[in-house]
């Protein structure tokens, strides 16, 4: 339902701002354009609908690609997840600031701590902090050691090496290249398909004119 909801919000929004920037070209091209004028009217008012589709769903396909690679989430809806080492988990519902860590294969799917607000992976545990207090997670056995104060933390994890960070930014960093690479990528193919789009409109229209 959350996704669903979405997609709704996303479409209404993509297709106002379809309209609007289409409405806006007519007066440019109407100025500018001599030849062809109300093809190229035509064109130019559905030419933001066609990129903004274009890039929407170009991006769509790239997220659930680099889902499916890196072991993330879409990275739409009202859920969040990032893969840890060795089949564990920081999985987060409606907001990315209280998360859990648990076992991907688990029928049950428990949390194994709660209230997570900051993370950090050393080698093969996890620090961070929860409800307020730190905690040592082992990402080979999963044991892990709750509720420790700061100085507690230190005393089994160099100061030097704490650099815990909040849940939204973790799940960002494990995708930001994948998302870079989608985004550039997406870029081209709507640049692409704007250039086609524009060829055969006016080429095509020429073709049937010549033939008549």
């Amino acid at each position: 339902m959350g996704m669903l909801f979405v997609l709704i919000f996303w479409a209404v929004i993509f297709l106002l701002l379809f309209l609007v920037s289409g409405l806006l070209t007519l007066p440019f091209t109407y100025f500018l354009c001599k030849e062809q004028r109300k093809r190229r009217m035509i064109l130019s008012f559905f030419t933001p609908g066609v990129a903004l589709f274009t890039y929407a769903a170009s991006s769509l396909v790239a997220m659930i690609i680099i889902a499916i690679i890196l072991g993330t989430d879409i990275g739409i809806g009202d859920s969040w997840s990032t893969p840890l080492k060795n089949n564990y988990e920081l999985s987060s519902t409606d907001t990315p600031d209280n998360g859990g860590i648990c076992k991907k294969d688990d029928l049950y799917n428990e949390i194994l701590i709660s209230d997570v607000t900051h993370i950090q992976v050393i080698g093969d545990s996890v620090i961070g902090k929860a409800d307020g207090r730190y905690f040592i997670f082992n990402l080979q056995d999963g044991t892990h050691t709750d509720s420790l104060t700061y100085q507690a933390l230190t005393r089994q994890i160099s100061p030097s090496s704490i650099h815990l960070i909040d849940n939204n930014t973790y799940y960002w960093e494990q995708r930001r290249t994948a998302y870079i690479i989608g985004g550039v990528l997406s870029l081209l193919l709507t640049i692409l398909v704007v250039r086609l789009f524009w060829r055969i409109g006016l080429h095509g229209f020429q073709r049937r004119q010549q033939g008549s």
